[in-house]
């Protein structure tokens, strides 16, 4: 009984190493004093952490709720929401998020 694990896609690898590159290169050059700036770093933040979390968990639905979470995490921290019970009650909607979409697959 042998198990074959799949195989990890190269190309979320890639992608997710360019991201982190784009997004250093990124944060390098632009100041985040506009709505437009602030907003590439959130999309750059997440499709970076999101394809990362894809290799290496080889679940989409687990790696885009990690980065939709982080992202959602420093926008909070961004809007000034430093208190620990909204990181809490961010962790206990994920959660919930996790189980409802895993008993409707």
């Amino acid at each position: 009984m042998d198990h074959q694990s799949k195989t990890r896609n190269p190309l979320l690898l890639f992608a997710g190493l360019t991201g982190i590159i784009v997004l250093s290169a990124y944060i390098n050059i632009l100041s985040p004093d506009s709505p437009f700036a602030l907003a590439g770093f959130f999309v750059l933040v997440t499709f970076s952490i999101g394809t990362l979390c894809a290799y290496l968990l080889q679940n989409t639905r687990r790696a885009t709720l990690i980065a939709s979470s982080i992202s959602v995490y420093l926008i909070l921290r961004l809007l000034g929401l430093r208190h620990p019970l909204y990181a809490l009650l961010l962790v206990a909607s994920i959660v919930a998020l996790e189980f409802l979409w895993r008993d409707n697959s």
